[in-house]
């Protein structure tokens, strides 16, 4: 029995001497058994950096170079235009999904709705929304596995899916959701042209409106919204 007793001291002298008692001031760093990436090489915002000649941190832009994904316009783009690249611009349906304070549904004026507009939704949403909600939008995608994240919202729940629900997302409260994030999920904005995220959400009304009608894909004959409409 005294061994058992033994070890459990020797454990409890291990964990204080790791862990340190509570409220103590250490005048050096204390042990780490893991380090969680809590110091890393990096170079912090507007900070020096030796390793550089002008001993800047802050690097310029590569002459010539553009973000991937981003063309500057040959011609200056009036307020609440879109961009010819689809990034978001204030101050219009295209670029934020709201006629003055209120979510608006259908889809812009600016998008046509065609096989290659859905397909194009359909490769997006496949790389950016089917990892948590799923090829088919039903929430059971790669990261819901994990206990941690769930639950994934299932995109053919009435909130989603029925416009007679209390609580049903129109498309322009979904592409700001795109935009945004919300909850537990990151905005893609800054990733995906304004373009895109009306190409996914209509991919998306395609699927709900595939799975109400029985089907297990959407086709080229679903109509994915109708045109923009502000709310009464």
């Amino acid at each position: 029995m005294h061994y058992f007793f033994l070890a459990l001291i020797l454990a409890a002298a291990l964990v204080i001497g790791a862990a340190g008692l509570r409220g103590r001031v250490f005048k050096s760093t204390p042990v780490e058994v893991f380090a969680d990436m809590d110091r890393q090489a990096k170079v912090g915002p507007q900070a020096a950096a030796a390793f550089f000649a002008d001993g800047n941190g802050a690097r310029p832009q590569v002459v010539g170079t553009l973000p991937m994904g981003f063309d500057v316009p040959a011609e200056p783009v009036a307020d609440g235009a879109a961009m010819p690249d689809g990034f978001s611009l204030p101050d219009s349906y295209f670029n934020s999904g709201l006629f003055g304070e209120f979510y608006g549904d259908g889809l812009p004026e600016e998008i046509t709705v065609d096989a290659s507009l859905l397909a194009r939704g359909k490769d997006r949403f496949g790389i950016y929304c089917a990892i948590c909600h799923g090829e088919s939008g039903d929430g059971n995608g790669v990261v819901a596995q994990f206990g941690t994240m769930r639950p994934v919202a299932n995109l053919h729940e009435a909130r989603f899916a029925d416009a007679s629900n209390p609580e049903f997302r129109p498309n322009g409260e979904l592409f700001e959701i795109i935009t945004k994030g919300r909850g537990r999920m990151s905005g893609y904005g800054s990733v995906l042209p304004a373009s895109d995220r009306w190409a996914i959400i209509a991919h998306l009304r395609a699927l709900q409106a595939a799975q109400a009608a029985g089907s297990a894909a959407p086709t080229e004959a679903v109509e994915p919204g109708a045109p923009p409409s502000e709310p009464q």
